[in-house]
């Protein structure tokens, strides 16, 4: 099987001149992973990884040399280049290497190894796959392929997912996206009734719960979640209508982050509650949305709820951030309100500063206050909007009414 035809013509130059080095060097070289994978699978190819049996470092000095490299960094714990050139091929440049952990949930201990111990370390067998640029043939020792023909997921060796929890999040990733069975289902679920997650850091599970709702179809992602008892939601809250100004106000923003933020409005669970608010992965205005309405929703909601004009509603809301109105917009008993501020109010602005008062010859500053509240009661509450000139021109009439 020759998967090369898969690869771009751009991408071909830069795999041609690493086999031709490794030739002339006596090194052997594998396309490894995902690259693999999606050749097989017939989708577009996204990584690319070469797995080498030599100091990658070395490799890349002399590609530099035949080929234009605009970036490049050598991470020298894993003997990993990352490489992107001139023509914007990016490759991953390996070190073969084992790795083996002494608790479960650590970070790997890693050393130098040939490409069958390379393959065992990694996560599903579908995965394991790589195929030699030198001899130009696949190497399959895990019977990825058949895998991949069955649409079966399943892990390479015994532990795997204690070594690495992750490798659950991951799971889900796969069969989701390529619609394959989960063979390894009951031992998973096993351990996460272990606590297995427990293992590891917020910030490595946050990275994968970012992963899946990167997806296209996140939402069946957060779904296999919950039926693998991995979250907690409420699944008809998962599946809320944006609401037309909604679409408007999520335009601003990345899709992701409102991806997270209705799987927060979904969750049941505390745990990945404090997840989502005890890591440095998401940006801090989202988490401190998602901290704010953690500990303070229900009392935010009845205010809302309470509130009986638009001066009240506006003084309630004009401090909140895109973030909160949005959430705030999925609870049916508070669309309207929201929609109402969004539309009618967010962007209002009084004719009249303090200044204006003062020239009149009011100087005290509470009734300074008074009236510019006053005014702006009276333009919210009503839909009316007075030019400046009125306003100074009847500001006495109106004081005594106020």
């Amino acid at each position: 099987m020759n998967i090369l035809k898969s690869f771009t013509k751009d991408e071909m130059e830069i795999i041609e001149a690493i086999r031709d080095l490794c030739i002339k060097k006596g090194v052997r070289a594998y396309i490894v992973g995902g690259a693999v994978r999606d050749a097989i699978l017939q989708n577009k190819i996204k990584d690319i990884d070469i797995c080498v049996n030599y100091n990658p470092n070395s490799i890349i000095t002399h590609i530099t040399q035949l080929k234009g490299v605009k970036y490049y960094k050598y991470y020298k714990n894993f003997q990993t280049a990352a490489v992107t050139f001139q023509n914007g091929v990016c490759i991953d440049l390996i070190r073969c290497r084992k790795e083996y952990y002494k608790k479960y949930g650590e970070l790997p201990k890693v050393e130098p190894s040939d490409i069958y111990d390379d393959l065992y370390r990694r996560d599903f067998t579908i995965n394991s796959l790589a195929y030699d640029i030198v001899g130009n043939s696949i190497l399959d020792v895990y019977g990825g392929i058949d895998d991949i023909k069955n649409k079966v997921l399943k892990k390479i060796h015994f532990n795997s997912y204690r070594e690495d929890p992750t490798r659950i999040f991951r799971a889900v990733k796969y069969c989701v996206r390529y619609g394959f069975y989960l063979e390894d289902k009951w031992e998973i679920e096993k351990c996460i009734n272990g606590d297995i997650f427990n293992t590891i850091s917020n910030d490595r599970i946050m990275k994968e719960i970012y992963s899946l709702c990167s997806e296209i179809n996140w939402i069946g992602n957060i779904r296999l979640c919950n039926d693998l008892k991995i979250f907690n939601i409420n699944g008809q809250a998962l599946e809320v209508e944006y609401s037309d100004y909604g679409k408007d106000l999520i335009s601003i923003y990345k899709n992701i982050d409102m991806r997270i933020l209705r799987l927060f409005y979904s969750l049941r669970d505390k745990v990945y509650v404090n997840i989502l608010i005890e890591n440095s992965i998401l940006n801090r205005k989202l988490k401190n949305t998602i901290k704010y309405f953690s500990e303070e929703l229900h009392v935010v909601i009845n205010s809302i709820k309470n509130t009986l004009d638009n001066y009240k509603l506006y003084q309630l809301l004009k401090s909140m951030n895109d973030y909160e109105l949005i959430f705030l917009s999925w609870y049916y008993e508070l669309n309207y309100k929201i929609y109402n501020y969004i539309n009618n109010m967010s962007t209002y602005k009084l004719s009249l500063n303090g200044n204006d008062i003062i020239d009149l010859g009011i100087k005290e500053g509470k009734s300074i206050k008074k009236i510019l509240n006053g005014v702006m009661k009276i333009e919210l509450n009503t839909a009316l909007k007075w030019e400046k000139e009125y306003l100074l021109k009847n500001i006495g009439e109106m004081y005594k009414c106020l």
